[in-house]
């Protein structure tokens, strides 16, 4: 049974007919599935749905390729394209570059982002302001961006597709989208109780959907690279945020403030329960 409707792939030929340029090779690293389960060898829980997905997309576009590989038989590869973790998906223009990750399958509303990579990595260019654009590209070490998402979560594509469009911009960011629920150990290790959760080289974090050029100055305080007015900026904004995400001011806004999902909205997150 296919995974897009026909309604949906018809959707997807007229936009990639009118809007993909060059190629774009979806690269998957799956696993065989296993009958035996143990602790510490549990099977992949969306390998199968994930290589179907990528290869119906591929179906749909004589621009998108799809690579399928198993993280098992060949671990050498997977090392190669840092891949530690299955199902993984990258979306790459061929070139080499493979820093545009995906942990979890894309799906529900993650979907979106999927497709608006595989359009913004076509056309080889991102919808970055000018200004955040030349931030991102000064940045001269290596950056780890994890987003963490849940399926139903609708501000989590927001903060993917900015993590991604930053990997675009410069090859020594990689960024991942991390599908909590699939990785929950993950989860639990960075605290994850809402989403989308950003950790940028295990330095610094945040929750919520923030603007392009807020995420541009977490991602330049991770690295040291902030200067001039940039400081007193990240500064107030970040007191602000952590005013929000301590837990006992947390506990405090829950109760002050009557609709707790128009709090949420407010504050572009999703509650994550473990």
């Amino acid at each position: 049974m296919a995974l897009l409707s026909e309604r949906d792939r018809r959707k997807l030929e007229e936009i990639f007919h009118s809007r993909l340029v060059n190629p774009v090779k979806l690269v998957l690293f799956t696993q065989r599935q296993s009958l035996i389960w143990t602790p510490w060898s549990q099977p992949c829980q969306f390998c199968k749905e994930a290589e179907q997905l990528v290869r119906e997309l591929a179906q749909i576009s004589p621009l998108i390729e799809a690579e399928v590989h198993d993280i098992d038989s060949e671990s050498g590869l997977a090392e190669q394209y840092g891949v530690d973790k299955v199902p993984a998906l990258i979306v790459t223009d061929g070139s080499g570059r493979a820093n545009i990750r995906y942990f979890g399958i894309p799906a529900g509303l993650e979907f979106t982002a999927l497709i608006e990579d595989i359009l913004s990595v076509s056309r080889g260019k991102t919808n970055l302001s000018e200004e955040v654009r030349a931030k991102i590209r000064s940045i001269d070490k290596p950056v780890h961006i994890q987003v963490f998402v849940t399926p139903t979560c609708p501000y989590c594509p927001r903060a993917v597709l900015t993590a991604h469009q930053f990997a675009m911009e410069n090859p020594n960011i990689v960024a991942d989208m991390i599908e909590a629920t699939e990785f929950p150990e993950l989860a639990e290790r960075y605290r994850v109780f809402a989403v989308p959760k950003v950790v940028i080289n295990d330095v610094v974090s945040f929750e919520g959907a923030l603007p392009e050029q807020v995420f541009a100055l977490y991602v330049l305080k991770a690295v040291d690279q902030l200067a001039g007015k940039d400081v007193e900026e990240f500064d107030l904004i970040d007191r602000q945020l952590r005013g929000i995400e301590d837990e006992g001011d947390w506990e405090e806004h829950k109760h002050h403030h009557h609709d707790h999902d128009e709090f949420e909205r407010e504050h572009h997150f999703h509650r994550y329960e473990h």
